[in-house]
């Protein structure tokens, strides 16, 4: 009896563990299935014409109390959108100031190609170049294509365009420009062109001496890996040393698990690891940014969409700097997602330029299957407004503890609504003021993030001071 009763409940255990597994495999790969087809709903429907058969059908089929029902809950579901509950985060108290200035448009108008996104600014000599991604729609296409165009810093409102790359077979994105030894380097990524996923294929990189024409396009790094972050640091010698933060893995995919990685070089194109070896994190943590500290110590921010043993939000690490390459994460990661995390160093001030969202990203309880929770915060994510904002992160103490609530608010961009929250951010040389770099879609400030996914979006760019109030 005892024998059968512990063969019926390994069984069970057996069947619930497996159903976990397929469940999490099964809802992933729909994941992207429904936000397409409600995205191709959206894009292409009449919605004064919806609301009026909508009302139309409610009186015919029903009743026309129903439709008048129809309209008052109509009214009300209007007026609840009216209201602004108080943010989440504690507003920064202190004498940091950031000051921005007017926003000029930097993408092309382009009626068949109008997603223009992922776009990074850097500074070369004394000039200012983009790179951005411009396609047919915000997800995977085989159109999309590498744009590069270049400014000058006292003049924001003209951008010259002088390459454009495409392969027709890829999706391009996930650009990053950085200047090193008189070469202005580009890196992307090549993924798979299909809605419905995200599939890596390859990074690869160019470079340029005018800005005019770019090297062939080389593959490099790990087929799944994805560069987030670049830094030219001083070597301490009088040499220059990049660093990059990327990961790599099977991000979106069931039991999914992204390797923080974190290399160096000194030319651009050969990379170390800056400790023993190059993985820093193993879970669900993506699009790391980093930054060093007044004192050389690194600090770090990355994106945990995925999801681990930590939860789910957003991952902060530190690395003391006799030790770069040993990272410490939070125990617990924060509720909160910082999306498309930029985090600079300015006059000795950390702050976070990122994605701004009111609601945590934790939203499905922690008792449910490891796949619900995973499925459930992305899609309900997906569905609430977004904006752009700018961040102070406060540091560890010298034992690499955090405080209680390490990045406070210190200013919301206007006008940024949808999709938006893309920072890239270059100082040119003899200024005081950064260009920031950003895209956002136009529509209201309660449109949720699918819905600017889906229409247009534009490459916008500022002027940002920085000032100490003392």
């Amino acid at each position: 009896g005892s024998q059968f009763s512990w063969t019926v409940r390994a069984g069970a255990r057996h069947w619930a563990s497996q159903w976990r597994t397929n469940a999490m495999v099964d809802l992933h790969k729909v994941v992207f299935i429904p936000l397409g087809a409600l995205a191709e709903f959206l894009l292409h429907s009449n919605y004064a014409l919806c609301f009026s058969l909508t009302l139309a059908a409610a009186a015919l089929l029903v009743s026309p109390i129903a439709a008048c029902l129809v309209l008052v809950g109509t009214v009300f579901a209007l007026l609840s959108s009216f209201g602004k509950r108080p943010g989440p985060f504690p507003r920064y108290v202190g004498d940091v100031d950031v000051l921005l200035g007017r926003s000029y448009r930097a993408s092309t108008l382009t009626p068949a190609m109008p997603a223009n996104n992922n776009v990074s600014i850097a500074a070369f000599g004394d000039q200012l170049v983009i790179a951005y991604r411009k396609a047919d729609t915000h997800f995977a296409s085989p159109l999309a294509r590498l744009v590069v165009a270049v400014g000058a810093p006292g003049d924001l409102e003209k951008w010259d365009v002088t390459w454009e790359h495409t392969t027709g077979e890829d999706d391009l994105r996930e650009m990053f420009l950085f200047a090193l030894n008189d070469k202005m380097f580009l890196f992307f990524a090549r993924l798979a062109p299909f809605k419905t996923g995200f599939e890596p294929r390859r990074m690869q990189w160019t470079f340029s001496e005018d800005l005019k024409v770019w090297t062939k396009p080389l593959d490099f790094g790990r087929t799944s890996e994805i560069i987030w972050d670049v830094k030219v640091h001083d070597g301490g010698d009088g040499d220059k040393v990049v660093y990059k933060a990327s990961y790599a893995g099977n991000h979106y995919a069931a039991n999914a698990v992204c390797t923080v990685l974190f290399e160096k070089s000194t030319d651009g194109m050969k990379w170390q690891p800056v400790g023993e070896q190059s993985e820093v994190y193993s879970g669900g943590v993506c699009e790391v940014s980093f930054a060093f500290t007044p004192k050389g110590d690194l600090v770090a921010i990355g994106r945990n969409e995925d999801g681990d043993h930590t939860g789910f939000g957003s991952q902060l690490f530190f690395a003391p700097k006799d030790a770069l390459g040993q990272w410490t994460a939070l125990k617990i990661s924060m509720p909160y997602r910082f999306d498309s995390p930029r985090l600079v160093c300015m006059d000795g001030a950390l702050l976070l330029f990122a994605r701004y969202a009111r609601e945590a990203y934790s939203a499905v309880p922690t008792w449910m299957p490891f796949g619900l929770q995973r499925f459930g915060n992305l899609i309900y994510y997906s569905l609430l407004p977004k904006g752009a904002a700018v961040y102070h992160l406060r540091p560890p103490q010298k034992d690499g503890k955090w405080c209680d609530m390490p990045l406070e608010l210190v200013r919301c961009f206007e006008e940024t609504y949808g999709d938006t929250g893309f920072f890239s951010l270059a100082k040119a040389d003899g200024s005081q003021d950064w260009v920031v770099a950003n895209y956002s879609s136009s529509c209201h400030s309660h449109a949720p993030w699918l819905y600017g996914q889906v229409f247009a979006t534009d490459i916008f760019v500022c002027r940002c001071h920085f000032l100490w109030r003392r």
